[in-house]
């Protein structure tokens, strides 16, 4: 550093002030280029209905044109029970088809080191939530630990709260518990 300051002392004022206008000019630069450097996404999961439980099968679905729609799966209600083709028909629905994805009752909590009791009363969006960010940090190829402290953003959607009004229900049957709350909260899930 001495040698820099030495070699300013032979400098004019101006010069000196031109310098230093330079550099200010260097740091101004970098922060406008900061503030709109392009965002890298490094690391993809996802789940789609038409079994595309990975970006490439997703691709492959695209690239197919694939009808990804299919009837509901009898594991997740019984269709004569609910269905009525009369959209009027009170209690019931007209809808035979939609997009369901795979294996959403596959969850493994102990994984994310959260208890089967925990896992009962998170709602699904959450479960489903954690799987595919893990399975973007290992498509990125990035150790989860390595992300402490760094400047890593979380950004998902969510909606809807059916699992939550389901839950409230439970309350008769004495099956609530202290986890529907975290379980169900919007907030919590990008935690």
């Amino acid at each position: 550093m001495p040698e820099k300051t030495a070699g300013l002392e032979q400098l004019s004022a101006a010069q000196r002030a031109l310098l230093a206008i330079k550099e200010l000019r260097a740091k101004l630069d970098h922060v406008e280029y900061t503030k709109t450097e392009p965002i890298a996404v490094i690391g993809v999961g996802c789940r789609f209905p038409g079994s595309a439980n990975t970006p490439e099968e997703y691709w492959q679905l695209l690239r197919a044109g694939r009808d990804a729609i299919s009837e509901v799966p009898v594991e997740r209600w019984d269709l004569a029970e609910y269905y009525d083709p009369n959209p009027e028909a009170p209690g019931k629905m007209y809808a035979r088809h939609g997009g369901f994805l795979d294996h959403v009752d596959k969850f493994d909590p102990r994984f994310f080191g959260i208890s089967p009791r925990e896992a009962a009363s998170m709602d699904p969006q959450q479960r489903l939530l954690l799987e595919v960010a893990w399975e973007a940090l290992e498509h990125a190829n990035i150790v989860p630990q390595t992300l402490l402290g760094s400047l890593t953003g979380v950004f998902l959607g969510i909606s809807t709260s059916d699992y939550a009004q389901v839950q409230t229900l439970r309350v008769e049957e004495n099956r609530i518990d202290a986890y529907a709350g975290t379980g169900n909260a919007f907030s919590v899930a990008s935690g």
